[in-house]
């Protein structure tokens, strides 16, 4: 994963801080919870070959991605869904990769703004 100096190209041009901001009340929180929820699910069913739960986990994150303005999100969550779709998961391999790290860097920006995965 990319450190916070390290801005992925997906992000470049982004302004995180001021999407972070537009965020409503805990959405910051509730995004970073569910987002790595999310990501942690889909990591396991790419891992377990269960593409029926790659669909599940790559819709979620799909959705979950459309709170931010970083288009490639939405992109390789649909990639990802279209390689549990047809039975192919070692196509999601780029997808997913590049999924994690921008994600991962998206996790950590909102943590540096003060949000928290344990929102209530």
């Amino acid at each position: 994963m990319p450190g916070m100096d390290s801005v992925p190209a997906e992000c470049r041009g982004v302004d995180l801080d001021k999407a972070a901001l537009r965020l409503p009340a805990k959405m910051g929180a509730l995004f970073l919870a569910a987002g790595e929820q999310r990501l942690g699910q889909l990591d396991q069913a790419l891992a377990a070959g269960n593409a029926h739960a790659v669909m599940d986990a790559a819709h979620s994150l799909a959705s979950l991605t459309g709170l931010l303005p970083v288009q490639a999100l939405a992109a390789y969550a649909r990639e990802i869904y279209a390689a549990g779709e047809q039975g192919d998961l070692p196509a999601a391999g780029h997808a997913h990769q590049r999924l994690g790290i921008v994600m991962g860097y998206i996790f950590a920006k909102l943590r540096s703004l003060g949000h928290e995965a344990n929102a209530s």
